[in-house]
């Protein structure tokens, strides 16, 4: 019977040391990957400002996404001159607002159900681009598959607003204001 108890409390010991283990070198690898994604997402920022002042614009709202192999994504918004900035590490793309005809995200099924090359397919007037944010293999019912895939929409919902109305809905004016503006009109 006492062999039985030190042997149960060896392996709690065991069970708590690599508990204590865990948590340690998760709460590293979090911060470790939270600064990773503060990193290119500042350098990207740092091209896209460069961007914006060589070309004179001025992105007032910005949304940063990171795709499985550690590139950022970074979409910015000009609502005074009615334009959109796509930065990646080696390109810059800026779209007029009335040149959006679509965006679409979509997704490869492999023969064993599982997903990959996760992309957004953005459609304009003069070009079609294809944005990647999930190129390895991917359990459709994975937190992360989940994640990345919930990042596509939003990405694709914010430009099919702008390509829909002109502006995001953020943007939009309360009501009373607009009446206010009618009324002056008048």
């Amino acid at each position: 019977m006492n062999l039985l108890k030190y042997i149960l409390l060896t392996l709690l010991v065991l069970l708590t040391l690599f508990n204590l283990y865990s948590l340690t070198i998760g709460r590293k690898k979090k911060k470790q990957a939270v600064a990773n994604f503060k990193q290119i997402l500042a350098d990207l920022e740092n091209k896209t400002f460069k961007e914006m002042k060589k070309r004179q614009l001025n992105f007032s709202e910005k949304r940063g996404y990171i795709n499985d192999f550690n590139e950022g994504i970074l979409l910015t918004f000009d609502y005074e001159n009615e334009k959109i900035g796509i930065t990646l590490k080696d390109k810059f793309y800026l779209i007029p607002f009335a040149d959006i005809l679509s965006c679409t995200e979509n997704h490869d099924t492999l023969e064993n159900g599982k997903w990959t090359n996760i992309r957004v397919e953005l459609e304009t007037k003069e070009q079609f681009i294809t944005l990647l944010f999930g190129s390895r293999e991917w359990r459709p019912k994975s937190t992360l598959a989940k994640f990345i895939l919930d990042d596509t929409k939003e990405f694709c919902s914010l430009i099919n607003k702008l390509g829909e109305e002109g502006q995001s809905p953020e943007h939009e004016e309360p009501e009373e204001e607009k009446e206010e503006e009618e009324e002056e009109k008048e």
